[in-house]
């Protein structure tokens, strides 16, 4: 009885070992066949804090380029993005980093001098003079994006509870307005935080602080997502949103009784960096698949969903409705990691 009991116990297991191994081969072969890494020659993995439809466009463009690389895109909070690439350094599996804020970006460089390759062999005269300050200073990250931040607003909602349509930033501090607006917390997003430092830039931090203070009970929630607001908007959950100027306008278009508003007093803007890790850009097609990104890749990118000018030939914008010739607030310390430390800092809400 113990013979045969030992017996089928080992056939159990034995069984139970094939179908462990049946089922991670099907896992393989699934995987394999939606394009994994059984069936490409090499590997390439992408960390970015893109929104979503970006870094879909992204990756079907990808996989037309390179048929036989795996490209993976991690997606990542702003946030998480700066302490990933921090924490895990060069040997990080990220080989390459897109759309990391510009001021993170000199965060990581300030700790680390090197954990970013150097890309002086690639064309910087193909930026605008909008951001040259930036081309001037160093080679080891390169622009992908200028991103200007609006306010899209629920007219329904408005009109509903018998209020206007809000037209500056001034006009955000009405009473009227208490608990029907949303932002992006500055602490966690970097739209939020171009928000609050266009503030402070434009009315100083003593005036700029106080700006905030006279805000607060209008907010209803802030979010540590930067396209949050904007979609609390569409919901109706709130009246007011900030949030990035593409995405309010897509909004807008997409769905009735939404209006953006673009405050004559300037928009406040960030920009938004590419690189590749040092050490990595001579592993497998690291290099060729950023070269693509740098060289044709970007541009159509940012036609379609951040249009706002980088390059000295800046493709036309393919979003309707989109404004242009409205004013740009000159962003103080936006490269300044100890600046925005400070103004975090001094964040209280």
């Amino acid at each position: 009885m113990k013979k045969k009991l030992i017996s089928l116990i080992t056939l159990v297991c034995c069984a139970a070992t094939v179908l462990c191994g049946c089922g991670g081969s099907a896992n393989s072969a699934g995987n394999a066949g939606a394009g994994s890494a059984s069936s490409k020659s090499d590997r390439v993995v992408i960390y970015t804090a893109a929104e979503d439809e970006r870094i879909a466009y992204i990756q079907e463009e990808m996989n037309k380029k390179f048929p036989n690389t795996e490209i993976v895109i991690q997606s990542l909070g702003t946030g998480q993005l700066l302490s990933k690439l921090q924490a895990e350094g060069t040997g990080t599996d990220c080989d390459i980093f897109y759309d990391l804020e510009v001021v993170n970006a000199e965060i990581i460089l300030n700790a680390s001098p090197d954990l970013f390759a150097d890309l002086s062999d690639y064309d910087f005269t193909v930026y605008d003079s909008s951001v040259t300050g930036y081309t001037d200073r160093h080679h080891k990250y390169a622009v992908n994006g200028k991103t200007y931040g609006a306010f899209l607003v629920n007219t329904k909602m408005l009109e509903e509870k018998g209020l206007a349509v809000p037209k500056s930033y001034q006009d955000m501090l009405d009473p009227q307005y208490k608990q029907l607006i949303s932002i992006p917390s500055p602490k966690s997003s970097g739209t939020g935080y171009s928000y609050y430092n266009g503030m402070i830039t434009v009315l100083g931090e003593e005036q700029g602080m106080a700006y905030f203070d006279s805000l607060n009970p209008n907010i209803k929630e802030y979010t540590t997502s930067g396209s949050a607001p904007a979609k609390a908007a569409v919901r109706g959950d709130v009246a007011i949103a900030y949030g990035l100027l593409w995405q309010c306008v897509n909004y807008a278009n997409e769905n009735e009784g939404m209006e953006v508003v673009v405050p004559d007093d300037g928009l406040a803007f960030d920009l938004f960096t590419m690189g590749m890790i040092s050490g990595h850009e001579t592993k497998g097609s690291v290099k060729e698949v950023f070269t693509y990104l740098y060289n044709e890749l970007n541009r159509p990118q940012c036609a379609k969903f951040n249009p706002d000018i980088i390059y000295t030939d800046m493709p036309a914008a393919e979003i309707a409705n989109y404004p242009t010739g409205f004013g740009e607030i000159t962003m103080k310390g936006l490269f300044e990691f100890d600046y925005k430390q400070k103004l975090l800092d001094q964040w209280k809400y």
